[in-house]
């Protein structure tokens, strides 16, 4: 896979003093002071353009893949104990009203940013720039405006909504307060219309991450879906959350409707449908496995190994290939042919040999140096054992629902009945494979591309181009050893994010590509429409969409006989758990559903036994509570307003029980 360079565009340009310097003394301080050489920024099409890539710029730092971030305190995963980032904060129940882990200031400043572009837009007429160019740029100026306000919205709920440039001597009675949830819907998806109907379908490969018709589309359809879930649609969990000093028009105090609405699926419905045909219009398809051995040749990455395949039968060698093509599916980008990707980023610190996504999640000494010194990554993202459960076998089924998988009894028992632990030494080698248990064996292909467990073979040349064998036992290697920091112990890794193509050199020099986060693919549309269509009792349809993209991870279609054993909303979320995971939509999923309570809090979440150093085979494999404060109260569906934005706008309501 070629490594193509971002677009400085996308990155915060280098700009005057005052345009950097945002002021912290609350939301509204956005607006930097008049400089005699103001004009300077907006002279011309070049300053013009720079101005706007500085408003995008919040969009790779306010994003749900970043690890200290919010949306990985789900169900999906633990990061160590100690390590004390924000997304701890809301898994253990201490985030408060003290701190900023939602971002709200940074929101509001870029809302402002926004604002304050499309008025010296007009202010300065930069030269070079028309009206038809001066049109599209407002249009993109309309979708950040949307796009943060979304991102207030999911985070904090009934949000301020600033509809232009506030005036900085604003008097304290007209600072506005939060928004009914249904107004700030309404507003947000009038923006999107409104841009979507100048901006173009898609973008070149120039302009990759910059607003157009589809992804407007896409954010819209996303916004209409949350808004019908239950949450917003009627069962919020407390009756008497209201403003005090502030009225929305047509509102009054409310801020969330109580009552059940079906209108807003059909509008979810239609939105939805809407996008996916501008999606399949633009050229937008799902990503499929000739595409993938077409990169993988390139890159010179073989098959991966699976327990249970090892045979070289044409049945073997296709489903390798699925697990190989889902690998590649969340890691490689547009100039791949990678046309699933709708919106993709580069988020911050993701340089290839950088936290985001590689060091964080590859495992402890992954490799021993020439110089007898170990590189390795700080094994943070350690999926729960509830999580891998979610994955199905390779029947389409969950494990326990499984009539021709292992009996749950036998789940932690080896795989393979003749082998034997290998011995522990500081080079774990192919014989690791004989402590696979038969619960890692006759997985669907996601399963394999985007979860590691011991005795794995983690990547084929990530070691110095050799295979690594995970082998989490081993407190040499992989494997807890006492005061290590690094670990969460719950017997799994992932691989999602982690390009095939990554290599770790035995100087400790890393190499490889570099991802797009995916913030829109193609794929939840389809489970977007399947939602929609189960809310609204329409079976078939629902079926149908689901069924893409269980087609597209090689296991059985759904029927109606199936719903038996799990009912069709069941399935619909377990399928979004499984092909979005860790995209950081189960956070918001969660909440949107109400199901908060059920999964979230403590003592619910169980991993394997790996806080023990150099355990047995049996004392590894023994499901075992996580040892971390986990906790829920239903406060934490909703994030808090920091306590000085309280205090300075009396128009402010705090979330309920903060």
């Amino acid at each position: 896979m070629k490594i193509i360079k971002k677009t400085n565009r996308f990155i915060k340009t280098v700009l005057p003093a005052c345009l950097l310097g945002l002021s912290a003394c609350g939301y509204l301080d956005v607006i930097p002071p008049a400089q005699a050489d103001y004009e300077d920024t907006m002279k011309d099409e070049a300053t013009t353009l720079g101005f706007l890539f500085t408003a995008y710029s919040y969009i790779p730092g306010v994003n749900p893949f970043i690890y200290q971030h919010m949306e990985n305190s789900a169900d999906e995963m633990v990061h160590p104990k100690d390590w004390g980032v924000e997304e701890q904060q809301m898994l253990f129940g201490t985030i408060s009203a003290s701190g900023d882990p939602g971002k709200w200031e940074n929101v509001y400043n870029y809302i402002g940013y926004v604002h304050y572009f499309m008025e010296q837009l007009d202010r300065l007429n930069p030269v070079g720039v028309t009206e038809e160019g001066k049109e599209q740029l407002r249009a993109e100026a309309y979708f950040l405006e949307a796009y943060y306000h979304f991102r207030a919205l999911e985070m904090f709920g009934p949000c301020p909504i600033i509809p232009g440039k506030m005036d900085q001597n604003i008097s304290k009675a007209d600072i506005p307060g939060r928004s009914h949830f249904d107004y700030c819907v309404d507003y947000i998806v009038d923006k999107l219309d409104q841009a979507a109907a100048i901006l173009p379908p898609k973008r070149e490969t120039a302009d990759l991450g910059r607003a157009d018709a589809t992804i407007c589309k896409c954010l819209k359809a996303r916004v209409l879906l949350y808004a019908a879930s239950p949450l917003w649609n009627g069962s919020f969990y407390t009756r008497n959350w209201r403003n005090t000093n502030y009225e929305t028009p047509g509102y009054g105090t409310e801020l969330v409707s109580s009552t059940y609405d079906a209108g807003k699926w059909e509008r979810a419905l239609t939105a939805n449908q809407e996008a996916l045909a501008a999606a399949k219009a633009a050229g937008y398809e799902l990503f499929d496995i000739e595409t993938a051995n077409t990169i993988a040749a390139s890159d010179r990455v073989p098959l991966p190994f699976i327990p249970g395949r090892e045979t070289d039968t044409d049945e073997n060698k296709a489903f390798k290939e699925r697990v190989r093509m889902f690998q590649y599916l969340s890691t490689a980008h547009e100039a791949d042919n990678n046309k699933e990707i709708i919106w993709g980023q580069i988020v911050s610190s993701s340089e290839v040999g950088g936290v985001n996504p590689n060091i964080s999640r590859l495992p402890n000494n992954l490799i021993k140096k020439t110089d007898n010194s170990w590189w390795g990554g700080y094994a943070g993202w350690a999926p729960t054992l509830n999580a891998v459960k979610r994955f199905y076998t390779e029947n389409g089924e969950l494990p326990e629902n499984d009539k021709e998988f292992y009996p749950e009894s036998e789940w932690y028992t080896r795989h393979d009945m003749n082998a034997s632990s290998p011995a522990y030494t500081e080079n774990d080698g192919e014989d690791t494979k004989n402590d696979i248990i038969k619960f890692n064996a006759k997985r669907e292909a996601r399963y394999y591309a985007w979860i590691a467990f011991d005795g794995c073979q983690y990547s084929p040349i990530i070691k110095n181009n050799a295979p690594l064998w995970l082998n989490l036992k081993n407190s040499l290697t992989h494997g807890y050893t006492a005061g290590l920091r690094n670990a969460a112990g719950t017997g799994f890794l992932t691989k999602k994010f982690i390009t095939p193509d990554l290599v770790v050199s035995s100087t400790g020099n890393v190499t490889g590509s570099r991802i797009r986060a995916p913030f829109f693919r193609l794929a939840e549309l389809y489970l977007n429409l399947a939602e929609c269509y189960a809310a609204l009792d329409r079976t078939p349809e629902a079926l149908e969409q689901l069924n893409v993209i269980r087609k597209r991870a090689g296991i059985k279609d759904v029927t109606s006989a199936d719903l038996s054993t799990m009912s069709l909303t069941e399935w619909i979320r377990n399928e979004r758990f499984v092909e979005l995971y860790q995209e950081g939509h189960r956070y918001y999923d969660i909440r949107r559903w109400g199901i908060a309570p059920e999964v979230l809090s403590a003592g619910v979440r169980y991993g394997l036994n790996g806080m023990v150093e150099k355990p047995t085979f049996e004392e590894f494999n023994t499901p075992t509570l996580i040892n971390q404060p986990i906790k829920w109260d239903n406060r934490q569906y909703l994030a808090p307003i920091l306590n000085s934005e309280i205090y300075s706008n009396p128009q402010l309501v705090q979330a309920p029980g903060y």
